[in-house]
């Protein structure tokens, strides 16, 4: 009998220790994954200026930023940002509920009552998404969005399948447009 108690109790210790040592490889996968769960920088209430020649050249604003460097993505959150001509006087700006930026290719995905106004090209555009394409220097908006794009002499169009080319200086609606387009003396010579 106490060798069948000495077995007993070798076993009940050994059925302890084997409990509490559990084989939970759960916390090691998601200490793995943390690096794609978490940003490596998070700003709030962000200001970032862009200074060249002693003078702001681009001015961002956002309520969060939150970078992830192996993803080569940065997502800026209630952001808005003004670009200074060289005369510091305003040349560009804009806001947009949330940017997706992709610091490999300078691709962005744009989201969230965006607006951009020009002042050079004296025209901004209003739309709920856009898409920028670096390489191709392309705009492209959702095929069933509607764009508004307007202009300060009293143009204004609304369409969708809004395609911008940035190289050409050209945009195009491939769906249904409405609207009212202002002819000036200056185009008739163009």
């Amino acid at each position: 009998m106490p060798r069948a108690k000495a077995i007993t109790i070798a076993a009940a210790a050994a059925a302890a220790v084997l409990a509490s040592c559990s084989l939970d490889y759960e916390s090691a996968r998601l200490e793995a994954q943390l690096p794609e769960k978490l940003p490596d920088t998070v700003a709030t209430d962000l200001v970032h200026r862009v200074v060249k020649n002693s003078r702001t050249v681009l001015e961002l604003t956002a309520d969060r930023a939150e970078t992830w460097d192996a993803q080569h993505r940065t997502v800026i959150d209630g952001a808005s940002f003004v670009e200074y001509d060289q005369a510091g006087a305003i040349a560009v700006e804009g806001s947009a509920g949330r940017v997706v930026f992709h610091t490999d290719t300078e691709d962005a995905e744009i989201s969230g009552r965006v607006r951009v106004y020009s002042a050079l090209e004296e025209a901004g555009i209003e739309t709920e998404a856009l898409a920028w394409k670096s390489k191709p220097r392309l705009l492209t908006a959702p095929v069933h969005d509607r764009v508004i794009i307007s202009s300060d002499n009293g143009s204004r169009l609304e369409g969708t399948g809004f395609v911008g080319d940035f190289r050409r200086r050209e945009f195009v609606f491939t769906g249904p447009v409405q609207g009212t387009y202002v002819w000036t003396e200056e185009e008739e010579g163009e």
